[in-house]
């Protein structure tokens, strides 16, 4: 909780509510990646923190980096597959 609470403030990640009838999703998208994501970014956030928003592969790279300067356990090379992976799936 705490390290959403550090991201909501700096503004790192842009939320949109749920509409009416949406449920939070469960599951990543499948593909080269989305276990890296899984093992790594849910040691704070829950997936909906990931399934909910679109963002540019700038974006990504700019969330990733904050996540590592708050102590992420992300590799040079776990950093590259996980901005791809969210860019192709999650991208805007």
């Amino acid at each position: 909780m705490a390290c959403l609470s550090l991201l909501l403030a700096a503004g790192g990640l842009h939320l949109r509510p749920l509409s009416a009838g949406e449920q939070q999703a469960e599951r990543l998208v499948e593909g080269p990646g989305a276990d890296l994501v899984q093992s790594k970014c849910t040691l704070c956030h829950d997936l909906g923190n990931i399934t909910r928003i679109r963002q540019t592969r700038e974006e990504w790279e700019d969330t990733l980096k904050t996540m590592i300067r708050r102590g992420a356990p992300i590799t040079p090379a776990d950093e590259t597959v996980i901005v791809d992976y969210l860019t192709q799936h999650y991208g805007k």
